[in-house]
């Protein structure tokens, strides 16, 4: 197999995991109305990493799969952090 394809296989799955990753704790949360064991300084730091990605990516090479990534991101943190404070105990 060519290895650009699969780089590109691989940017793909890593997108989509990455994306996807945080619904069932944004799921669990809102479906049992607690966050209480959900850890907001992991979320922070996600959400800083997801940022910082974006800064790096933008100041060098731009990949397509790195962009989804740290934009889906950056959105489901968001949504996560609003869901610990909505349904903190």
């Amino acid at each position: 197999m060519d290895s650009a394809l699969i780089r590109e296989i691989s940017g793909i799955l890593m997108t989509l995991c990455f994306m996807f990753c945080y619904i069932p704790q944004i799921v669990k949360i809102i479906k049992n109305k607690s966050s209480h064991d959900v850890s907001l300084m992991l979320i922070l730091m996600s959400l800083s990493g997801y940022v910082f990605g974006m800064i790096y990516l933008f100041a060098g090479t731009f990949a397509l799969w790195f962009f989804a990534n740290y934009c889906t991101g950056i959105i489901m943190c968001t949504i996560l952090i609003w869901s610990w404070f909505k349904y903190k105990k």
